[in-house]
């Protein structure tokens, strides 16, 4: 059986689904295309992205990251009609130099080769295809994590009810989750209620707790922002029916109540907590 088209183009390195906009302009003049678009995956290879219109495979085009003004060229290398009414198209687009054109910080592991030997796409511009003039990435450490939240301190977090992509790796662990932030404390950093309610997410999240326990190693951490195009809910559903059995989840969920002074102070009490017990 042949591998499905969805996934060719971009299956060759860890794919993150992670909404990233750009704007795709054709390069060839006699198919004329210019449009900003929003990826759905991305990897070291590629990226998967839907658009309004079918475009002829092997097409090439120029990716640009604009508010980053970073820029590369690829080819249209899978084209997949997902029907609808007006009909829309899955494109998989493969980078002409693959790396870490998408300017993830703490990437996949299986991404290291390419970000260090990825050329600069265009003789003007000298630089590396992963450099950016946008402003530095932020720097994210874990601090507290349970199976259905974690803290993450950080001089720059998100705001309050944005949707988030987490990438956590221990050695060759990785563990790729989705929240959306409850608590958020400039310079200080948030809290983050994971929202998947699968068994598989949760058993993804305990393994990772398993690991971080195991291997005492300082997790490399990437948090992107899922621009999603429906605005997610203030309070999660489980939360307006009762409390959850997990202190960390409630002391997120009820941040946004709390100074981060008062915040701090339930943070720590509740760290502290389980060691009490084992005295």
């Amino acid at each position: 059986m042949s591998a499905s088209p969805k996934q060719h183009a971009i299956r060759r390195s860890t794919r993150l689904p992670l909404e990233v906009p750009i704007l795709v302009t054709s390069l060839d003049p006699s198919f004329e295309f210019s449009e900003e678009c929003v990826t759905t995956l991305v990897n070291a290879h590629g990226c998967g992205l839907v658009v309004q219109r079918s475009m002829p495979r092997d097409l090439p085009v120029r990716l640009e990251i604009v508010r980053a003004k970073r820029h590369t060229t690829a080819r249209v290398a899978d084209v997949v009609p997902l029907g609808g009414d007006p009909e829309t198209w899955l494109l998989g687009m493969q980078l002409d130099s693959p790396g870490n054109f998408w300017g993830i910080d703490y990437a996949p592991s299986d991404w290291k080769i390419e970000e260090t030997s990825a050329p600069s796409i265009d003789s003007d511009v000298p630089r590396p295809v992963d450099e950016t003039v946008a402003p530095a990435p932020r720097r994210w450490r874990l601090s507290d994590i349970t199976a259905d939240a974690c803290y993450l301190e950080a001089g720059t977090p998100f705001p309050i009810a944005t949707p988030v992509l987490l990438s956590v790796r221990v050695n060759d662990f990785e563990c790729v989750l989705e929240g959306i932030v409850r608590a958020s404390y400039a310079q200080s950093g948030m809290g983050v209620e994971f929202i998947s309610n699968e068994y598989q997410h949760r058993t993804r999240v305990e393994e990772l707790i398993r690991h971080l326990v195991s291997q005492r190693e300082v997790p490399r951490v990437f948090v992107g922002r899922k621009e999603n195009s429906e605005q997610p809910p203030s309070k999660s559903p489980a939360s307006a029916v009762a409390d959850s059995t997990d202190p960390l989840l409630n002391l997120i969920r009820n941040g946004d109540s709390l100074s981060l002074d008062e915040f701090q102070e339930h943070l720590k009490a509740q760290r502290l907590g389980p060691l009490e017990h084992e005295s």
